[in-house]
């Protein structure tokens, strides 16, 4: 009987935990409040000396709505911290980057609706995170070709 007292609050806890959203997620994805993970406590680390990944900006700027889980981790990997085992739909990242030489992080989050599909997508700090791909300059080269003049020839009579 004792054991049953810390059992069943042992696995009630263990269940919760599981349950691992942050936010208070929607049936549709999406939150009026993002709460967003303490960034030393990322489970991605190199060697504890450098918290979350180095993205491939290009696999980022992929994502969009609609996207499954399994179309988001070949993009971007697992998530980076404990998002929980069972009804996750929210995942978080802390990604790195160089900006004018400066070394930053920066924290995306991504809700999922009740189907397990991309909605919502938040950055923190706001504004960072992958810059639009700067258009490829497509320059017009003209190239004239200078023709010698025809040669008239003289009969000379």
């Amino acid at each position: 009987m004792k054991l049953s007292k810390f059992v069943l609050p042992a696995i009630a806890a263990l269940a919760l935990a599981a349950c691992g959203n942050l936010s208070k997620v929607s049936k549709e994805g999406t939150t009026d409040n993002p709460v967003w993970p303490d960034a030393a406590k990322t489970t991605f680390r190199h060697d504890g000396t450098q918290h979350g990944s180095w993205p491939n900006w290009d696999n980022v700027r992929q994502i969009e709505a609609g996207m499954n889980k399994d179309q988001i981790y070949e993009l971007i990997g697992r998530p980076h911290f404990q998002e929980g085992l069972y009804g996750v739909r929210e995942w978080d990242y802390l990604f790195n980057y160089r900006e004018n030489g400066e070394h930053k992080t920066c924290q995306f989050k991504i809700l999922f609706d009740k189907n397990k599909d991309a909605q919502s997508f938040y950055w923190m700090p706001e504004g960072c995170g992958p810059k639009k791909a700067e258009p490829q300059v497509v320059r017009e080269v003209i190239i004239r070709e200078v023709a010698p003049a025809p040669v008239q020839t003289r009969i000379r009579q």
